[in-house]
């Protein structure tokens, strides 16, 4: 424990990252499980629905469904009335912002996996020039106690900042995995969603 407090500033600073980094994963973690759902079953509930001509409750399921399958049909039933083309163009970029939406905050742990061992070399760096200038100061006759105080904080910002990166690099990656399966519902949907509407509009 002396180890790590000995680390100084430097230390609690990626201390404090990591437990950024940590209310962040767990943040969008739980926020990408709630908002994944089969599209096939939400869609074709929703159809169901619009095919009695009750626009209003469909845009209610969608407002109480949360995610960017409900954001893209309710896009689509606020613009069922534009041709295909249009329709397509409108989903696109409301998909594109759904997209936005799901990468927010989460790429932090991509940038606090490339910070935080660059803050642990700088820490290394002051912790062995510290160890350096007590050797100086004390030649020569050198109390090893000191020296290693020095040298341990180094150690302690070394491991802190190695630790932290890794962890933000393996949950980064997880969120990115989730978020590509939440992308492929959307493409999915999409689909589902242009042939439903294009269908009614040949009608």
């Amino acid at each position: 424990m002396q180890t790590f407090v000995n680390g100084g500033s430097l230390f609690w600073m990626i201390l404090i990252l990591i437990f950024v980094s940590i209310g962040i994963f767990l943040d969008r973690l739980l926020r990408l499980r709630k908002i994944s759902i089969d599209p096939r079953d939400f869609l074709n509930g929703i159809f169901i629905v619009l095919n009695k001509k009750q626009y209003r409750e469909a845009l209610s399921l969608c407002d109480e469904t949360p995610g960017p399958l409900s954001a893209l049909m309710e896009t689509a039933l606020e613009h069922r009335d534009c041709d295909e083309a249009h329709l397509r163009e409108i989903l696109a970029a409301t998909a594109h912002a759904e997209l936005s939406r799901l990468e927010r905050r989460s790429m932090l742990l991509s940038l606090f996996a490339q910070v935080l061992p660059l803050l642990g070399l700088i820490g290394t760096f002051i912790g062995g020039a510290a160890a350096l200038r007590a050797v100086d100061f004390q030649a020569p006759l050198v109390v090893p106690g000191e020296v290693l105080i020095a040298a341990s904080g180094a150690v302690a910002t070394t491991i802190a900042g190695l630790i932290g990166a890794l962890f933000c690099y393996i949950t980064h990656h997880i969120l990115v995995l989730k978020t590509d399966a939440l992308c492929l519902n959307m493409d999915i949907g999409m689909a589902l969603i242009l042939d439903y509407f294009s269908r009614e509009l040949e009608l």
